[in-house]
């Protein structure tokens, strides 16, 4: 068997079942990242508690009821403008904080699905704090490349885009001309994130890999050539994530009483759509560094010969 056919052996749906597997090892991982969740929705609770009670004291939550009013909106932000501002403050601190700290954990989180051995805590905060400065230099590229695929649709394809709507003999078909540019720059960004996935990866796989502009260049390399594998197994958590949501949301709808007992249902509903978020995000790196190992592990047969020549004497004949 060939070094090609071996590395690209594994199919999305095998990564996939290998990748949860490797979940379930690390399972602790999930409490971990709940809790950090908990931790940031307890710190945001707090201000928006003062806020609110504060606020249920004047005529704005009748106003809610009544019907709103952008007038009465803005006599009461005249009016409370230091406590909103407090709040839109805070919630915004708070954004940039959980970003770079999902930054941070992003390094424990990859490192822990990188073995097929359970990890410390301490473990996971070495690997987070270790990689940091990598993930987070990814994450500007990250950026970066998402803004420049913005650009050049705006420079490439808006104006096709906007000269086909205007052509277009029927409201419907202006309307998919339209749905049809969104998909083309959401196909794009999914694409860009995949391969940003596979840059993280490689940066744990690989421990002398420390530029990030190059792991993503590698990354892109490594999913074009391989795209027929990549594409599914990236799509294949997409959708599980799509549906998550929407049957989140149909349940949701089943919470609608404001009851003691609804309010409960709904607060569980909510901790078990938390939990299964984490899940997904865990899957999509566990899934696809189990195939990236797979593909750039060594044949057995390379392994020997590798084994052979660190063993062979040397100044012999």
């Amino acid at each position: 068997m060939s070094a090609a056919s071996h590395k690209s052996m594994m199919s999305p749906w095998v990564a996939f079942q290998r990748g949860t597997a490797r979940i379930w090892l690390q399972k602790r991982v999930i409490l971990w990242l709940y809790m950090v969740n908990v931790v940031f929705a307890a710190v945001l609770i707090y201000p928006f508690r003062a806020v609110v009670g504060e606020l249920s004291k004047t005529g704005l939550a009748d106003d809610f009821v009544a019907g709103f009013q952008i007038d009465s909106f803005a006599h009461y932000w005249s009016r409370y403008s230091p406590v909103l501002k407090s709040l839109t403050f805070s919630a915004g601190g708070l954004g940039v904080l959980y970003l770079i700290v999902g930054i941070f954990l992003g390094g424990g989180i990859v490192g822990a699905l990188a073995v097929e051995r359970r990890v410390s805590l301490r473990r996971f905060l070495y690997d987070a704090s270790r990689y940091f400065g990598r993930f987070f230099r990814l994450f500007i590229l990250l950026v970066a490349a998402m803004g420049l695929l913005v650009a050049g649709y705006k420079l490439l394809l808006s104006d096709i885009i906007d000269d086909l709507q205007e052509a277009a003999t029927t409201d419907r078909a202006s309307f998919l001309w339209r749905v049809l540019g969104i998909a083309i720059v959401l196909l794009c960004c999914t694409f860009v994130m995949m391969v940003f996935d596979y840059a993280k990866i490689r940066m744990v796989a690989d421990h002398h890999r420390r530029s990030s502009f190059l792991a993503a260049v590698s990354a892109l390399a490594f999913s074009v050539r391989r795209s027929w594998r990549t594409v599914p197994l990236f799509g294949l958590n997409l959708l599980i994530v799509l549906l998550l949501f929407v049957l989140y949301l149909l349940v949701e709808n089943l919470f609608s009483n404001v009851t003691p007992i609804s309010m409960i249902g709904l607060f569980v509903v909510q901790q078990v759509f938390i939990l299964s978020r984490i899940w997904m995000k865990l899957s999509f790196f566990a899934t696809q560094t189990a195939f990236y190992q797979d593909v750039t592990s060594p044949l057995p047969s390379e392994l020997g010969t590798v084994a052979n020549g660190m063993n062979r004497p040397t100044g012999l004949r």
